[in-house]
């Protein structure tokens, strides 16, 4: 500190700003000072070298009453449900609200209700289409401010949320913390209302409802997924699949139909969805923004790199649950799998006739007679570049 704050007391005692603010409040030095060095510290070192010596000496007095309200009138409310605290109580009230379940702040066009009026003026934005907050990196607007802060962190690679307890991994969301130590613990505390499997998050359970529609069609599996959804199912007429939005069924029908709208402006590749083709682009460009975080591996696709990633787990969540248990990283790989109990070869040669399971063994035979043809005529123009013409022609009639 400087000399403007320091003085002499009677009894020899070197009097300090910090000395007369302990004495003010009957703390002791070390709990006032130690505990909030924020306060003091950078506050009056920044007064101290950005103003005049004259200057400085005025403002001991502000500076004491400003210390006394904070920590004298001004006591921290503590929340009664969790380790919280608050310097006002209607702070205090509001998050109370989180505890009960309180919504005061309803929206008028839907209905959806809030705990705190701010957080209803940011969901109007939603029935507006308002976006004020975007990011300066890539141009992509949110209604939130604190969805920008979160959404930022992709560009910069800060990852606050750390599993200090277990193994050190690091997230963007305190949300994905959240589910990550469930995954250590154990716990999951999301349950399927018909089969009673529990989950550790809701997306896992969202995951679980559908998949059970998609692989079930008996009437306890559609009452299932229409109390969970309190929707209408829509269903294909060409194959068994359901879906709960008009549009995800019109943009289904397409894979049966042939049609592919979606053209690329550089090679002419269709596809029967435009997030298809958004992602074919970067063929084009190069960019792979979806990299492992195990080996660095990089991906045009955030599909791809899921499914590269169960290779470093070892998560194989496609089960052969009729025939023989084996389970595999890809739909694919078990489709095909389960053609070799049936016996179902779809893929014909169009030369010799004979068919396969799938196409990377059609193509292979392909490969493989090419090879052979080639070495065949190579045989033959051999025979033809050592005279011998009459073995060729013996050969070509017994052929």
């Amino acid at each position: 500190m400087s000399s403007s704050l320091n003085g002499s007391l009677g009894d020899g005692r070197e009097e300090t700003f910090e000395g007369i603010l302990v004495d003010g409040l009957k703390l002791p030095n070390h709990t006032l000072f130690q505990d909030k060095p924020s306060i003091f510290g950078q506050a009056m070192e920044c007064n101290e070298n950005s103003k005049p010596e004259n200057e400085r000496g005025g403002k001991d007095e502000t500076m004491l009453n400003f210390t006394s309200s904070v920590y004298d009138k001004e006591k921290l409310l503590n929340c009664e449900y969790c380790t919280l605290s608050f310097l006002h109580k209607e702070q205090l009230v509001t998050h109370h609200r989180t505890h009960m379940g309180e919504k005061p702040f309803a929206c008028e066009q839907c209905g959806r209700a809030f705990a705190e009026k701010s957080n209803l003026n940011e969901h109007r934005r939603t029935h507006t289409g308002i976006r004020p907050h975007s990011c300066s990196w890539c141009g992509k607007a949110f209604y939130r401010r604190s969805h920008l802060k979160v959404h930022l962190r992709r560009h910069t690679g800060e990852k606050p949320y750390t599993c200090d307890v277990w193994c050190g991994k690091a997230f963007y969301r305190r949300s994905h913390l959240k589910v990550h130590l469930r995954r250590h613990t154990g716990e999951k505390p999301y349950t399927c209302d018909v089969c009673q499997h529990t989950f550790v998050d809701t997306s896992s359970l969202q995951r679980h409802k559908c998949r059970s529609g998609k692989l079930m069609t008996d009437y306890n599996t559609v009452l299932h997924l229409c109390s969970i959804f309190h929707e209408k199912l829509f269903n294909c007429e060409y194959c068994t699949r359901s879906f709960l939005h008009k549009e995800q069924l019109m943009t289904h029908h397409r894979t049966h139909m042939g049609e592919k709208p979606f053209a690329c402006e550089q090679c002419g590749k269709a596809f029967a969805e435009k997030s298809n083709l958004n992602e074919h682009r970067r063929t084009h460009t190069g960019i792979r923004p979806h990299s492992c975080s195990w080996c660095g591996k990089a991906f045009y696709r955030r599909s791809h790199l899921k499914v590269h990633l169960r290779r470093h787990t070892g998560e194989k969540p496609y089960t052969c649950d009729v025939w023989c248990g084996k389970a595999f990283y890809r739909r694919s790989h078990l489709k095909v799998h389960l053609r070799r109990h049936t016996g179902e070869k779809p893929y014909t040669c169009d030369v010799c006739q004979h068919t396969f399971v799938d196409t990377s063994s059609l193509q292979r035979h392909k490969c493989r007679s090419e090879i052979i043809m080639c070495s065949l005529l190579f045989y033959l123009f051999s025979l033809c570049s050592s005279g011998q013409a009459p073995l060729l022609f013996s050969y070509c009639k017994a052929l």
